[in-house]
């Protein structure tokens, strides 16, 4: 008897603690491909649509890597806010969906709730009884559930014995369930197929199993087994739990690209406090020759430092003076501009790694037009070395750059 309520017990805790449960980075990929597949939906029609699906691949691209694209492109405002939208989604995670009720969620209610997701709605509306969308409707529940199954997202709390008492408790069960098989009870509570039929439907009725335990004179062996097994299921869990935030703090504190990003910043500080310096140190050396201030603004008005940034250039090496943005803009920015004077600027190509690789999506609209290479670009390559940074010039509303003037760069993997 003892044997069968230890084994009924363990055999609870385990089934019990294992939800198929989907995890957030698992949420946060099957938001991604369907970003990717309803973005490709969206340029069907699209002269653009062949390089999209060429550069983002379903599967692997990323909603960055889309934004990216979708900007560089130009004149896709509509299907950058249904991305948007669709990126968007991942703030709906929940901790208790299971994988059923995600795809059920990602690939039929969103399509229906109109006020809550506006464009996405639309965006179905759109296409509604067409066969490309039931098409894309099909291959989008089975693409996410081919992704549920190469994620492992089930996690399971195996029962850990607490003490020596327990242990002697296994070690009795094993003896006695030793000595019926050597008895010949063949008929014992593993001895044949309804024996498992028996322990599938005590299982499935724990909660009865339980209860009738209690009313059968069985009240010690229950409140020295159940307590352990809870006990060492909160151990296990209280355990992943901090394991999982330990990564994630250490990835939060060690990402390179906000390293390189905050490295950019310090430069561009110290590179305006140079500037201050060297000023007031030419004010001090030339105070006896330096005309009255009035005097002097009204001749070589002072120019302060200044940092602004741009994106792709026009074809003609020039860059619309309404473009620029007094601060980097993820995405967006390619190009670092200093002016050194009222209508002259300095400019390089920016050292972010998000900035390099916008610009090595298209390097023949982002980077020839104002740049010259000391070697031919090839795909391989994933860095770009400034060599000599390039002079720009205001007129007429744009920034004007020379061919004798452009930045000379170098391409690196």
């Amino acid at each position: 008897m003892k044997i069968k309520i230890i084994l009924i017990a363990a055999m609870l805790a385990v089934s019990g603690f294992a939800k198929a449960q989907v995890n957030k980075d698992a949420f946060e990929k099957a938001v991604d491909l369907l970003n990717c597949k309803t973005v490709a939906l969206s340029l069907d029609r699209n002269e653009n649509n062949q390089e999209y699906q060429k550069q983002c691949p379903c599967g692997n691209a990323t909603y960055t890597k889309i934004k990216q694209f979708l900007t560089s492109v130009g004149k896709l405002d509509a299907t950058i806010a249904l991305s948007d939208e669709v990126e968007s989604l991942k703030k709906s995670f929940k901790e208790s969906w299971n994988k059923d009720e995600v795809v059920s969620f990602l690939s039929d209610t969103i399509f229906v709730e109109k006020i809550k997701y506006q464009k996405i709605s639309a965006f179905a509306e759109k296409r509604k009884s067409k066969p490309e969308f039931d098409t894309y409707k099909v291959n989008l529940k089975k693409d996410l559930a081919n992704l549920f199954a190469e994620v492992k997202n089930i996690p399971q709390t195996n029962v850990i014995p607490t003490n020596t008492s327990n242990e002697q408790l296994s070690k009795d069960g094993i003896t006695a369930l030793d000595n019926n098989q050597n008895t010949g009870n063949v008929n014992g509570f593993l001895g044949g197929l309804s024996d498992y039929l028996i322990i599938l439907a005590i299982i499935l009725g724990s909660v009865s199993i339980f209860l009738s335990l209690r009313r059968k004179g069985v009240n010690d062996i229950y409140d020295a087994i159940i307590p352990k097994i809870l006990e060492s299921n909160r151990l296990q869990e209280h355990i992943q739990s901090q394991s999982g935030f330990a990564r994630s703090t250490s990835a939060n504190l060690f990402n390179p690209s906000e390293l390189r990003d905050a490295n950019n910043r310090i430069r561009d500080l110290e590179f305006q406090v140079k500037n201050l310096n060297e000023k007031l140190l030419s004010s001090e050396n030339h105070v006896t020759q330096t005309p009255p201030r009035s005097f002097q603004d009204s001749i070589h008005p002072e120019v302060k430092p200044e940092i602004f940034f741009l994106s792709t250039p026009n074809s003609d090496g020039s860059f619309n003076d309404s473009s620029v943005s007094p601060v980097y803009k993820e995405g967006a920015s390619i190009y670092k501009f200093t002016k050194v004077g009222n209508n002259r600027a300095q400019f390089q190509i920016d050292e972010r790694e998000n900035s390099i690789k916008f610009a090595l999506t298209y390097p023949d609209k982002s980077i020839l037009p104002v740049c010259d290479s000391i070697n031919e670009y090839e795909s391989k390559y994933t860095r770009i070395v400034t060599l000599k940074t390039g002079m720009a010039e205001l007129q007429n509303g744009k920034w004007i750059v020379n061919k004798s003037q452009k930045a000379k760069i170098r391409y690196e993997s």
